[in-house]
């Protein structure tokens, strides 16, 4: 009878890890598509995909919560918790998992990995874009209200002194 609850949970813990890396593929397509609203400057398809990555996001944190109970509950049914230290790699789990369990864990968990790795790449891509788009947004502003002379670019690309007027005095 133990056996079978643990090959079924080493089972549905295969399933679920599948359905986690489905949900950080889907995560991962939708921060490429915000990559391609930026440089577009669409800020209604950037509005939209945040909310769809925040819905993705709490559904990875719900499904994350149910993968830790479910290993668990592994780990108890398999009687080997005092073997293994906190964190449980789900590499050092598949090793006292019987067949065809242990490879479905394995399969799962390394695909899992990867998508993992890929949201996390793209995460970064997407932090130091929104960083430099506000340190530029800062050093429009810092001109646009400045007194003295600022740099401009010429019909060249290189910067060239202005002596016009800025923006703000211009406009009152």
């Amino acid at each position: 009878m133990a056996r079978t609850n643990t090959d079924n949970l080493a089972r549905d813990l295969g399933r679920l890890l599948n359905e986690l890396m489905g949900l950080h593929a889907e995560l991962a397509m939708h921060m490429r598509t915000k990559l391609d609203a930026i440089k577009r400057a669409d800020t209604d398809q950037i509005t939209a995909i945040t909310a769809r990555e925040l819905v993705l996001a709490d559904r990875v944190l719900e499904r994350e919560g149910l993968r830790r109970q479910m290993t668990r509950q592994l780990i108890a049914g398999l009687g080997v918790g005092d073997k293994l230290e906190e964190p449980v790699r789900l590499t050092v789990l598949a090793d006292y998992l019987p067949e065809p369990g242990r490879s479905q864990v394995l399969v799962a968990a390394a695909g899992l990995r990867e998508r993992v790795h890929e949201v996390e790449r793209l995460r970064v891509t997407s932090s130091l874009i929104t960083q430099e788009m506000l340190k530029h947004l800062g050093e429009v502003m810092t001109a646009m209200r400045s007194g003295g002379p600022s740099d401009a670019y010429g019909r060249g690309g290189k910067r060239q002194r202005s002596g016009g007027a800025h923006v703000f005095e211009a406009v009152g």
